[in-house]
């Protein structure tokens, strides 16, 4: 995994040591990583509220931020989900009213446009008032700065506006907010192939066929069930019949998932598999969770 280095912040694991925190010796043994650090990397135990505590902190922020440029802006609070990760992951309620949400991808539905308080409230601005709302918020063109992660996925966010200085006063520079944001899922990704190659998720997966077969469908895996009913929507569009099936797909699919706890699986392994990242990889994560620890402990 490696990080374009736009910023000694976020530099790649290549240039950590000219940002003070270089691989030695000493450290192959302190790069063990910790329960936190394992819940930044998975998204999985503490993260969920915390991220959620930090989003709504940024929100206030924001509108605090916008209120003394003249505008207003409606915070946000979100509250934290009392489901375990395993719940989160499955999320029965979304399977039973949209299945895996494709009939939306293939036909005519829509977010509703203005629906959000604040994209209301700019709906309702003149032409010349929207704009100068955009740029208190994001800032213009010429603001916005790009950093790119390996896969070839780039990042672009703006430098300036209320956000920047939301997430600069939280984070401590833009930088580290967008390497905590991303940085991890990119690492936590690198150890799908391993997890999938694991004797654990094998057996699991085939608990999970078993499961499924007695539901009366005979999928290789989600992900095939997954893209069965992607390539019907685009071969057929979007139909009655398509819909129902993809709803009781999704729903069995994640009953089965449930069932022989594929999700906790995973998980299991991906935590214990992290512990044999690059120690330079590591080493950046402990400093990323450390940031994102203190961000949480600053707004408590």
């Amino acid at each position: 995994m490696r990080l374009a280095p736009l910023a000694c912040a976020v530099a790649g694991v290549l240039t950590l040591s000219a940002c003070g925190t270089s691989a030695t010796d000493g450290d192959v043994t302190s790069a063990e990583l910790t329960s936190l650090e394992l819940d930044l990397l998975t998204r999985s135990g503490t993260f969920t509220r915390t991220n959620v505590d930090l989003a709504n902190a940024e929100s206030e922020l924001i509108s605090a931020c916008m209120t003394a440029k003249g505008f207003r802006y409606r915070a946000e609070a979100s509250a934290p989900t009392a489901e375990s990760d395993e719940e989160r992951s499955l999320n029965m309620k979304e399977r039973h009213e949209r299945g895996y949400g494709l009939a939306s991808q293939y036909g005519d539905e829509k977010e509703a446009a203005g629906t959000a308080t604040n994209d209301a409230y700019v709906a309702g601005l003149s032409k010349k008032n929207a704009d100068a709302y955009t740029e208190a918020l994001r800032g213009n063109a010429t603001d916005f700065r790009e950093m790119s992660f390996d896969g070839g996925r780039n990042i672009t966010f703006s430098a300036r506006g209320c956000e920047a200085r939301s997430r600069t006063s939280l984070y401590g520079n833009l930088d580290d907010w967008v390497a905590i944001a991303y940085f991890p899922q990119n690492l936590n990704s690198e150890l799908t192939p391993r997890v999938e190659k694991s004797p654990k998720y094998r057996d699991a997966m085939n608990d999970w066929r078993t499961c499924m077969r007695g539901e009366g469908y005979a999928y290789a895996s989600p992900d095939a069930a997954y893209d069965q009913l992607k390539a019907a929507y685009r071969a057929q569009g979007v139909t009655t019949a398509l819909r129902e099936r993809e709803t009781a797909v999704a729903v069995a699919d994640g009953g089965c998932g449930a069932e022989v706890h594929v999700p906790s699986t995973v998980l299991a392994l991906r935590r214990a598999y992290a512990q044999s990242l690059p120690t330079a990889d590591k080493l950046q994560l402990k400093r990323l969770t450390a940031i994102w620890k203190t961000a949480a402990e600053g707004i408590r």
